[in-house]
């Protein structure tokens, strides 16, 4: 699942939702205006129709490779301004883009690591591991590639949706959110240095 993330102080989210909710309040309304206009910009460098005639939805195609369906990509297209749960390396974020559906994930990074396809093993060819290609078309990959739109570098990673929309946005979104966060935690410093908290209910 492609991502973009924000980091930042987790335990200052934490800090703020106990004692502060109001300035909680606010920095989520920053961290949406922050986001809100890339995930637009992302949903809006989806085709309405498939780029190839050979990935368009078709009746009883019985496939298993999934077919082209802007609905489903933009629908896929999401952001929260909530904090992450750790993920396996321990990694948290205060905020984050994600493109989440399977054939959203396909648009966006086909031919990032294979620019020319994955290796071709033929439709006859025996076992079920994932990276090679199956096709009756010895050069499926490399044709399917050729008509998708460039790859987008940005900071935050490759992509032609959420990944081109944040290398746009040219760190727009990213100096909102921060400068959210720093200004909240120096509204948090300055507070706690003149009142007594109590946890909010």
């Amino acid at each position: 699942m492609a991502v973009v993330e924000i980091r930042g102080n987790i335990e200052l989210r934490k800090a703020l939702r106990r004692f502060t909710p109001d300035l909680e309040k606010a920095l989520k309304k920053e961290l949406n205006r922050a986001l809100r206009p890339v995930v637009r910009e992302a949903k809006s460098f989806a085709p309405a129709q498939s780029p190839m005639s050979g990935w368009a939805s078709r009746s009883f195609s019985e496939g298993r490779f999934p077919t082209y369906n802007r609905a489903t990509i933009t629908s896929g297209i999401t952001y929260s301004v909530s904090p992450s749960k750790p993920n396996k390396n321990g990694f948290t974020s205060m905020a984050r883009i994600v493109n989440k559906s399977a054939i959203g994930g396909i648009y966006e990074t086909a031919g990032r690591k294979n620019p020319g396809g994955q290796a071709w093993v033929g439709t006859n060819a025996g076992g079920t591991g994932k990276g090679v290609s199956r096709s009756s078309n010895p050069n499926a990959g490399r044709q399917f590639i050729a008509n998708l739109p460039p790859i987008v570098s940005s900071l935050k990673g490759r992509g032609r949706l959420i990944y081109r929309a944040w290398a746009e946005n040219k760190g727009i979104a990213e100096g909102i959110a921060m400068r959210a966060i720093d200004s909240a935690r120096t509204e948090f410093i300055q507070r706690s240095k003149t009142t007594r908290f109590t946890r909010a209910a």
